[in-house]
Parts: structure tokens; C-alpha cells; sequence
């Protein structure tokens, strides 16, 4: 499993039959917009099925090129790239949804080399972006709800509940769901911090269809910062075509009225030969049976040579650039003109 677990970098989506138990604990606001962030989207899918039918803005991030395209059609809003190279901001989403990859994630302070599960790590890195109050949407194997885990969970969240998947979904990788709210304030709840504890090795309750909602989400803030520090050429050209400055470039230097005009006098030999240097005149020129091909070309060329002094013999330099021109005529003879 840990092999196959890297070739997919880690990535198991959340059945739909899950998501669909999940969607029943929650309670959408009426008429007031609320906004969920996937650190890990994957296709989408899951985020999309939870959010279908309610006044919510998607997020989503994906490190995989292909499952980003697809997200991309399933979510509002979504980033190719690690959420390491995301910049969000914080406090502003009702609900994190968190289905982390599984697997380890190596960490190098510059002297000393170790890992962490990545359960973990995405759980400390993205805390942040949820509001006080929203709502936590946990998704891992039970076994790696460990002690380090249930720290960091009893600090900030509180109102716990822990179900395990359901029938033989639970049997492939021993997942369980998480549900918590996020405290206004950090603290230590020493009750909740025994259950937690207590829950990795215990025999959890299948997640169930609940007939009245258990969390009430929050109102979405309004993110106003959701980008990728990873330069996407395509987004690039995008925004650089709807940037202020590129308008007034184009104002000031005429780029899109640019068109070859004739010149006002005839143009002398001088004018001819430098033209034909540098690539103005190249290709095919003249019609019927005189049409040729020409290319213009300016080589440098260095003479040396030596002059005597006091001391000996002095080795100089001398540069010239010569400007040729070949022509390629209808029956392949090429001709140099220097």
C-alpha cells in the first residue's frame, strides 16, 4: 500500500457514499454565503457533492497537473500547486475540509533530516485559514490519530465527534471522519484531550445518517487573497493582458497600429546593405523568373597580428565586421555577395 500510496502522491478520494453522510451533520445559512477550502481537492469531487444545492464559494488546491483540471470544473476557485506555495488568507473560511494525502513528509532544518505524517502536517499548516467557529472536516486513517494529533486538535478545536466510515468503505484504509469546531481561543480541555487520546485505539460508532443537522456553519468572510507563487504562463498572459500598465504600453508605443510603411524617399545602397545585414530584407524577394531567396548575415572577424617594441613583440587584435548576403536562386546555385 505505501508504494501504490506514492505513485498516487498519496491521494484517496472520499467516497461520495461518505460525503453524503457528512453533508447530513452540516447546517447551511439561509440566503448568507459560506466558503470551504480543500488543501487537497483532488477532482473536486467530494467538495462539490457537500456544497451542491447552498449559497457556497468552493477552494480548492492540487498539486497534480491532470486531477487540477478536472477540480477546476467542479470547484469556484482552484490553485495548481502545493499548499506550501499558496498564499490565502487567514481566518476566513466556515469550513476546512481535510482529507490530507497519506503518507510522510520530510523536513530539514538544515542540520538535521526528519519526517512527519503528512496528516499531521497538513492539520498544523492550515488551521490558520479557518474561522473562529467553522467547522473541521477531518479525514484519516485511525490509526494515525496519535497523541501528537489529538494535541494539536484539543488546543484549538472543540465539540469533537468521531465516527468511523462506514461497512466495508472503513475496511480499506481504516478511515475515520473528525468533526470539530474551531475555539475562538486556544486552551486545553484535558476531558476532551482523554477522549481523543482514547479514540485511536477505540471501537468508533459507524458514521450515520443524522435526521437534524449537528454544526451550524459560520457566514463566509470574504477572501481577498487566493493565489499560487508558482508562475503559470497561461494565468500569466491572462492578467498581463487585463493589467492598467500593458493598456497604457500599448497606448504609448501604438503596438497594435504597427504596420510596415513605405518609406518617404527612395532608399539608397547604404540603406539596402544594412537592411539586408540585419535580417530586414531575408526570404523570398522579386517574382517570376528572377525570384530568389536571400539572407543577410554580418560576421565578425578578428585579425591578429604582432608589432615590435623596446621590450620584444607585441601580439595585437584588430576587429572587423564584414556584411555578406547569399542568395539561393530558382535552378540552387547560391551565390555570396561580400
Amino acid at each position: 500500500m505505501r508504494l501504490a500510496g506514492r505513485i498516487k502522491m498519496g491521494y484517496y478520494p472520499t467516497p461520495i457514499s461518505v460525503v453524503e453522510r457528512i453533508k447530513c451533520f452540516t447546517a447551511w445559512p439561509e440566503k448568507k454565503p459560506v466558503n470551504i477550502l480543500d488543501p487537497c481537492c483532488g477532482e473536486g469531487l467530494a467538495v462539490k457533492h457537500l456544497s451542491e444545492g447552498f449559497n457556497c464559494q468552493t477552494y480548492g488546491i492540487e498539486l497534480d497537473g491532470h486531477r487540477a483540471e478536472e477540480a477546476k470544473g467542479n470547484m469556484n476557485h482552484v490553485l495548481t500547486c502545493s499548499y506550501t506555495e499558496a498564499r490565502i488568507t487567514n481566518g476566513c473560511f466556515s469550513v476546512l475540509f481535510l482529507n490530507p494525502p497519506y503518507d510522510e513528509e520530510t523536513l530539514n532544518d538544515g542540520t538535521v533530516t526528519s519526517s512527519e505524517r503528512k496528516e499531521k502536517v497538513f492539520l498544523k499548516d492550515t488551521i490558520k485559514y479557518l474561522s473562529p467557529e467553522g467547522l473541521l472536516i477531518y479525514i484519516i486513517p485511525q490509526p494515525r490519530l496519535d497523541t501528537s494529533i489529538a494535541k494539536i486538535l484539543n488546543y484549538r478545536f472543540e465539540q469533537f465527534k468521531i465516527y468511523r466510515f462506514h461497512g466495508e468503505e472503513y475496511d480499506v484504509f481504516k478511515q475515520v471522519v473528525l468533526f470539530a469546531i474551531k475555539k475562538k481561543e486556544p486552551g486545553i480541555d484535558e476531558k476532551d484531550l482523554i477522549a481523543l487520546t482514547k479514540a485511536r485505539d477505540s471501537e468508533l460508532p459507524e458514521l450515520p445518517f443524522v435526521s437534524e443537522p449537528v454544526y451550524r456553519l459560520p457566514q463566509a468572510k470574504k477572501v481577498t487573497l487566493f493565489r499560487s507563487t508558482v508562475i503559470d504562463i497561461e494565468e500569466l498572459e491572462t492578467e498581463a493582458k487585463l493589467s492598467p500598465l500593458w493598456r497604457r504600453l500599448s497606448e504609448m508605443a501604438w503596438i497594435d497600429k504597427v504596420r510596415n510603411e513605405r518609406p518617404p524617399l527612395p532608399l539608397h545602397q547604404g540603406h539596402i546593405a544594412l537592411m539586408l545585414a540585419n535580417g530586414c530584407l531575408d526570404g523570398v524577394v522579386c517574382e517570376g523568373d528572377d525570384r530568389h531567396v536571400v539572407k543577410g548575415r554580418v560576421q565578425k572577424i578578428v585579425t591578429k597580428y604582432q608589432e615590435q617594441n623596446e621590450n620584444g613583440y607585441e601580439e595585437r587584435e584588430v576587429d572587423r565586421y564584414q556584411v555578406s548576403v547569399k542568395i539561393l536562386t530558382l535552378d540552387g546555385d547560391i551565390r555570396v555577395l561580400v
